[in-house]
């Protein structure tokens, strides 16, 4: 019922009244039965509104809690699918970082493998070209120790035949002449042989020490010279024989050192080798994988967009339902207050007719 419907019914109340008390007395005892039946109806129409709005409101508010109820049942259903669809976007999307960086890592190792490469056959080329450059100091070396050796032998040999008196090239021997045909060797062997040189050649000039010959005795019954002998001649021979060693020596550790280079060198060269091979077997394996790391991401792009489109519409859904349920909500409050204004509304109207029926059994009264 609207407004406009009681706003009729009130005119019309009024309008009975006017009538009623323009009556006379015997009339309306004429009449009585049916004013009677007349009040009674409006009372009963008026009843009935206030309690059809009543039921209605009652009926409503079942409803409302129903639709209350069924909402939200059907927000917390959207929500866990919602919260299920925002895992699995999570899941696609963490998915498609993980082989974004396998990606990257895959050409990381290519570029740092590929200048590996780069890198032993540049260390290759310059360890042979210095191997080379010291084989060639190598080659000097040896020729030099090997003529320094030979100097060593004449001088020797020399030296030898005139300590034991036998057919020489000496007439005497003189220590100076010696040191000198060894100077030019002297950056083969220690500085103490030629500073023994030097002192034994200042002694012989300053006749602190004779030339003698040695005699069968002095040689150890061989004929090598090795011991010690107290003259000049046999001091010299000794200091030639010490250096001679010492040459050899020298000689001997060279050569080793320069086997020991060359098996170096072998070694890292075949290390280098075997190393060159497993990184480009590394590189053909990474660029393979890269091949397919570019499939898998377009297929896990396709994955996260589609699970991007899938939870916004599950969002979508829980404010539509959401809508939904504050649209009934609205509704319910707008009939709610609605019903409340009529039966207010209805409430006024009562106490108006039943003020205007007891004003009119008044005045029927006092003109009795």
């Amino acid at each position: 019922m609207n407004k406009f419907a009681v706003l009729m019914l009130v005119a019309m109340v009024g309008v009975q009244a006017l009538d009623l008390s323009l009556l006379d007395f015997g009339a309306l005892l004429q009449t009585g039965s049916q004013s009677n039946d007349a009040v009674t109806a409006v009372y009963d129409l008026l009843n009935d509104l206030k309690t059809t709005n009543i039921e209605a409101q009652q009926a409503a508010d079942e409803k409302n809690n129903t639709d209350e109820e069924i909402g939200l049942r059907r927000i917390s259903a959207l929500t866990r699918v919602q919260e299920l669809n925002q895992k699995a976007w999570t899941n696609a999307k963490a998915h498609r970082e993980v082989i974004g960086q396998d990606y990257r890592n895959a050409e990381d190792y290519i570029n740092w493998a590929t200048q590996r490469i780069s890198e032993i056959d540049r260390r290759s080329v310059e360890l042979q070209e210095l191997r080379c450059f010291d084989n060639g100091l190598f080659i000097r070396a040896i020729r030099q120790y090997n003529d320094a050796i030979a100097v060593i032998k004449l001088l020797k040999q020399d030296l030898s035949g005139y300590l034991t008196g036998q057919p020489s090239s000496l007439a005497e021997v003189k220590v100076e002449n010696v040191a000198d045909k060894l100077k030019q060797y002297s950056n083969l062997f220690n500085q103490n042989a030629m500073n023994k040189f030097v002192q034994l050649a200042t002694e012989q000039a300053s006749g602190n020490a004779e030339l003698h010959a040695g005699s069968e005795e002095q040689f150890n019954g061989s004929g090598a010279p090795r011991q010690a002998g107290d003259n000049v001649g046999q001091q010299v021979y000794n200091l030639l024989s010490d250096i001679e060693d010492q040459l050899k020596a020298t000689l001997a550790s060279l050569e080793q050192h320069e086997i020991a280079s060359y098996y170096q060198l072998a070694d890292w060269l075949g290390d280098s080798d075997s190393e060159k091979l497993h990184l480009q077997d590394e590189i053909a394996r990474k660029t393979s994988l890269l091949d397919k790391l570019v499939v898998q991401e377009q297929a896990a792009l396709a994955v996260q967009a589609k699970a991007l489109s899938v939870l916004k519409d599950s969002q979508n859904a829980i404010n539509a339902a959401v809508a939904d349920l504050q649209e009934k909500r609205d509704f319910w409050l707008a009939e709610f207050n609605r019903r409340n204004e009529e039966n207010a509304v209805i409430d006024e109207v009562i106490h108006i007719f039943k003020q205007q029926v007891l004003d009119m059994a008044g005045k029927t009264s006092f003109g009795k």
